[in-house]
This record gives structure tokens, sequence and C-alpha cells, in this order.
């Protein structure tokens, strides 16, 4: 199985929750993950290898990858789920069969004016690219103590595209995240997010394809 985070707007968190979610999909349940880095920063690859010089072994192999190396990742990909984070960008044709032969998009977003419209534009090239695919949009980064005005106009449009879950607060302890660990207090915040993710995408295909 494959599972993007991806969106062309940089900033909304796609690198934190790919750490988090192959954490909760290791640690909660107990599937075979790999992650691989297709951002220009490397910070997932650079995390797994800090992890190491400190004698932390990580949950599971991270690797830096490049777009051209998507047709042999999806030849692994049967038995394990393999999670990629995307750069924000669109114009690269290696994308094309990326977003098309994926089973799952995540796609984090925050509600401010500018995320909002460049993630309903990737989304409709998503779409046109491949009329079937799975955009699930997480809100993320959301601040309790912000009234956000547009939230019901910005989710009704959301859904012409895919599905959104409930949002993820900002966390301050998210910059310190590992590649081994998820601190007690921040499971708290993602679980509800990512058991219903898991719950209706996951966890069937999974079923579905090793049956």
């Amino acid at each position: 199985m494959i599972i993007l985070f991806a969106n062309q707007k940089g900033g909304v968190g796609k690198s934190t929750l790919s750490v988090l979610f192959s954490n909760y999909l290791s640690l909660a349940k107990n599937k075979p993950v790999k992650v691989y880095d297709m951002d220009f920063q490397r910070s997932l690859y650079n995390k797994a290898q800090a992890a190491e010089v400190i004698d932390n072994e990580p949950l599971y192999p991270v690797e830096a990858a490049e777009l051209s190396q998507f047709t042999s990742i999806q030849k692994k990909a049967s038995n394990q789920v393999s999670i990629i984070d995307l750069a924000g960008k669109m114009d690269d044709d290696e994308l094309v069969p990326v977003f098309r032969k994926s089973d799952l998009i995540l796609c984090p977003f925050s509600y401010d004016e500018y995320s909002v419209s460049s993630t309903i534009e990737f989304s409709f090239v998503i779409l046109k690219i491949n009329p079937k695919a799975k955009i699930i949009f997480i809100p993320n980064r959301v601040r309790s103590s912000v009234k956000y005005e547009t939230m019901k106009s910005v989710q009704a449009a959301l859904k012409n595209f895919g599905v959104v879950t409930n949002s993820i607060t900002e966390r301050i302890d998210f910059q310190r995240i590992t590649t081994y660990d998820i601190p007690a207090n921040i499971i708290e915040v993602i679980e509800p997010v990512f058991e219903s993710i898991y719950n209706e995408y996951i966890d069937p295909a999974w079923h579905k394809t090793n049956t």
C-alpha cells in the first residue's frame, strides 16, 4: 500500500505528520512501514540518521528517494505500508504516475487563505490526473484559541475533492518528534484523526491485499 503526504503548499506539516503517522502505524498497529523521503529538505531522512547516531533504532527504514524511483517503490509495496513524503511542487511530469498509482493521498493544510487556495488548486490537478484518487484533508496546526470564521465554508469546498478529518491542534512539541517514539501527550492529539484514517482506509485495504 502506498500513502502520500502531499500538498503543493509548503509549511503545512507534511513531514511532521509523515513521521507521526509512520510511528503510529508501527507502534499502535504493528504494521510493516517504510518511509521514502522525496522532499528536497530531506528532513525525515536526516531525522532518522540523527536517531541512529544517538543509538536509537528507528521503528522503520527511511530512505532518501527521487520521483524516478517510484516504479521500483511500487513493486515493493504489496507487503508493507510505503509512506512517501513529497516535495511541495506540481511542475514535474514524474509526479503523474505517483498520483495515479498511489492508494491514498493525505493532504495536510492550514485554514489561512493562501493554504486553502493552494490546497484546492492542488486537489483539482490531482483529480484531473487521477479521477479516482482518494484524498484525505487533514486540518493541521489549528489554534484552539482562534475562531476560524471560514472553517465551514473551507470544509464544504474541500469535500468536493475528498474527505476532511477532524483537526490536529498546533503543538510546540511536534517539533521534537523522532522516528522511534510518540510521546503520550502527542498521541492524544493525533490518535482520533489517525485512527479514523486507519479504520476507514488502511485496515480494509490491508486485509484485501493480504488475503
